[in-house]
Parts: structure tokens; C-alpha cells; sequence
């Protein structure tokens, strides 16, 4: 039941999300956070939450400026979590569903992502 709550808890604040701009770091950070057992190699896959988060915060992008703020502070949180490998971030995306031809790394210049319609996402 916790488990629901909490998905449920993700999918509204994502509704929520999509009628403003990107949503603040803050709340970014705390939606994939349940990813960092799977990006520092604590989980062989990513579970329920975590891909539900991403999900939800793919689904929240309208604009470039919502991909590239969501970018920017996914660089500044995910080297917070000690042992994360972000070639795992591909992997991520792909294995929650969401497919977009792009990798985050530490190296990625966020400002020049292509507007989200131009990144020929795929959602299953």
C-alpha cells in the first residue's frame, strides 16, 4: 500500500509539473533517487519507483528549457551519490521504458540538447 502511495504521490506531482515550467532540482532529486541503488551498482535492474520517476519526469518535458534544466541539475545531483556510474544512464532510460537518443555524463553540454520533439523519444 506504501508502495502505491508513493507512485501515486510521483505521477501527481508529475501532473502537476506539467502545467509549469521544469520542476525544481529539489523535487528532481528526490524522483530519482530511487534510481541511485541501480546507477552506483546496488540493483542488477531499477525498480518499480525509480522507473516510475522517470517516467514521470520525461513526461514533464514540454520545452528544451525543461530538458535542459532537468539535465543540468541531474549533472549536480547524481555525483552526490558515491559510486555512481553515469554510463549506467542509458541503460536506465531504456529499461524504464523511456527511450531518448541521449546519454547523461559528466561531459554533456545540457545547453545543447534539441528540443524534446527532436529527440525522437519512444515511450512504452
Amino acid at each position: 500500500m506504501a508502495r502505491l502511495l508513493a507512485l501515486l504521490a510521483v505521477l501527481a506531482a508529475a501532473r502537476a509539473w506539467a502545467y509549469a515550467a521544469a520542476p525544481p532540482c529539489n523535487e528532481i532529486a528526490r524522483v530519482i533517487a530511487p534510481c541511485m541503488a541501480y546507477l552506483s551498482y546496488q540493483a542488477w535492474v531499477p525498480y518499480g519507483r525509480c522507473c516510475a520517476g522517470v517516467a514521470a519526469l520525461n513526461g514533464t518535458v514540454a520545452t528544451r528549457g525543461d530538458r535542459v534544466a532537468i539535465c543540468n541539475c541531474f549533472k549536480s545531483v547524481v555525483p552526490n551519490f558515491p559510486g555512481v556510474d553515469f554510463s549506467r544512464t542509458a541503460t536506465l532510460l531504456r529499461l524504464c521504458g523511456v527511450l531518448i537518443n541521449i546519454t547523461i555524463s559528466p561531459s554533456i553540454d545540457c545547453s545543447s540538447l534539441p528540443p524534446p520533439r527532436e529527440l525522437q523519444e519512444v515511450q512504452h
